[in-house]
């Protein structure tokens, strides 16, 4: 009878740890912060760790799909932010930015600044923006959402659902290219 009990326990702690290995990971805990244009990984003055920029490939955990980056250089002055290096650097004409990230439900936030010398005034770079194919901006001007040039500018989606494991981030160029300074993903 003990031998059977034995069995009977040794085979329900198999099925538990098998359980337990297959089960999703949790979104619980999850922060990307993804440091747009740098070639360097950054810690904001509040002690968050900011990836570098990198293209995205299947398994590779981030990236953006397309465009090009650029590094304006600690000269360039950003209003509004106590972490200007976040905004001095920047991924533009790209058409999105993927995240394999664990099921649930996440904060998506998408910093902006208009740093390109060649625009001066409000319009010349226009675009959306879709969080998981539901629209987040519509004809996004950065420097009038802003309120000017080389100014700091943060837009925020809560509840973004994902269920397949990948968030999605596409940017759909209406006038110019698209661009963005730094992106973060948190779960909530």
């Amino acid at each position: 009878m003990k031998i059977r009990f034995g069995f009977l326990f040794a085979g329900l702690a198999v099925i538990l740890v098998v359980l337990i290995c297959s089960a999703p990971a949790s979104a619980q805990g999850f922060a990307l912060r993804v440091n747009a244009g740098s070639a360097s990984a950054y810690t904001d003055k509040a002690g968050n760790s900011w990836q570098a920029d990198k293209f995205y490939a299947k398994g590779n955990g981030f990236g953006f799909v397309g465009g090009d980056t650029v590094d304006r250089g600690t000269d360039v002055k950003i209003e509004g932010t106590e972490d200007p290096r976040i905004y001095q650097t920047e991924h533009y004409a790209m058409d999105s930015f993927v995240a394999e990230v664990p099921n649930g439900k996440y904060t998506v936030r998408l910093h902006f600044a208009e740093t390109y010398d060649d625009i001066t005034f409000d319009g010349p770079r226009v675009f959306d923006v879709k969080v998981q194919g539901a629209e987040m901006a519509k004809d996004l001007d950065i420097s009038k959402a802003a309120g000017g040039l080389k100014k700091a500018f943060v837009k925020e989606a809560k509840g973004v659902e994902v269920s397949d494991g990948i968030l999605k981030i596409q940017f759909v160029s209406k006038q110019q290219n698209p661009a963005i300074n730094g992106v973060e993903i948190l779960a909530e």
